[in-house]
């Protein structure tokens, strides 16, 4: 009798999880979830949700519901449903938004060591700028915005920048003098179209079409998505590839949100993120080739330019901009 009872009960345990090491990593016996108290976060981004940076963090917010047994669950708010970035920055630091993408230029506002990476042509390649990220400039970047009460979770990159314009294409800066060029309210932005030649001119993005069409501007600078999306290319001719701005963009979390979780679901969303930007990986770059391709088919005129004496050009934005970055750009320039 004793030696049924106890097989009956070492099947129970082996049942339920206790004893079996497979059956105790199960999503489905993890505590928080047999107490059932979901966990719930909101997470905002400012583009479609086709768009290649969405793509991964639907793909995130999927894997960490996914591994908590439905227990973590994020909803996610795109195309500026929670604000523009800098809106999202702040709510996410107030904690009335829980996780957001940020381009670092926005995070530069309220940290801004962050500005390091708008100086223009400040990575060789996409390879530099994702060793940096990853290195001790990262690492030192996140430490400073953590004192903000925000913690990055996963990089991406987000394409290189170049000129696109209404009349004309752009081989070397001379082109560019006496042409009004769209710009943000970056220092760092309007200081280096300045010292290519042309007249920064602020504009919002939303705008810019109009702008292109009417002759409000003669151009601007983008990524291929950008342009393809904003359908820019039915008022611009030519797209000419100086590929002068590199910025990764930041996913970061509210750090009070984060650390109010258990050390179960901690270690689950920091997995999920590390496992995410790697996935992620080359995913922009690939769609923009793609995009470039459509932009050709679509009336664009696309040319190579050398890029020697743009990077000769903007040496002045340097002089003007890098002192104070300390460091940084130091730090940046000595990665192999």
């Amino acid at each position: 009798m004793m030696n049924r009872l106890a097989f009956i009960a070492l099947s129970a345990a082996v049942g339920f999880g206790f004893l079996s090491p497979v059956q105790a990593e199960d999503k489905w016996d993890s505590q928080p979830w047999i107490d059932g108290a979901p966990v719930t976060m909101k997470l905002g981004y400012n583009t479609v949700r086709q768009y290649p940076h969405a793509r991964a963090i639907e793909r995130f917010v999927n894997r960490v519901a996914e591994r908590t047994g439905e227990n973590v669950q994020i909803e996610t708010f795109p195309s500026e449903q929670a604000g523009n970035e800098r809106a999202m920055l702040d709510s996410l630091m107030l904690g009335n938004l829980d996780i957001a993408k940020i381009s670092t230029g926005v995070i530069s506002t309220v940290v801004p060591e962050f500005g390091v990476f708008d100086l223009p042509y400040v990575f060789r390649d996409q390879d530099h700028m994702m060793k940096a990220v990853n290195g001790p400039v990262g690492q030192s970047l996140a430490t400073k915005l953590e004192e903000t009460g925000v913690k990055v979770l996963f990089w991406m990159e987000q394409g290189t920048r170049s000129f696109y314009t209404v009349k004309k294409p752009i081989a070397t800066p001379d082109d560019l003098k006496g042409l009004k060029i769209r710009t943000t309210n970056s220092a760092v932005m309007i200081d280096t179209m300045t010292a290519l030649g042309a007249t920064a001119t602020p504009m919002g993005f939303g705008d810019l079409y109009l702008g292109l069409k009417t002759g409000a501007v003669d151009g601007a600078e983008n990524a291929p998505d950008a342009i393809w999306y904003a359908k820019q290319h039915e008022v611009s001719k030519y797209l000419s590839l100086t590929n002068h701005f590199r910025t990764p963009v930041a996913v970061v979390m509210n750090k009070a949100k984060f650390e109010s979780l258990s050390p179960e679901y901690q270690e689950i969303i920091l997995q999920t993120a590390k496992e995410t930007q790697e996935w992620s990986g080359t995913l922009y770059s690939r769609v923009s080739d793609a995009l470039l391709e459509k932009l050709k088919t679509n009336g664009m005129t696309i040319s190579t330019v050398d890029e020697a004496p743009f990077r000769k050009a903007v040496e002045s934005v340097y002089t003007k901009d890098a002192g104070d970055f300390g460091t940084l750009l130091d730090e940046i320039r000595a990665i192999k």
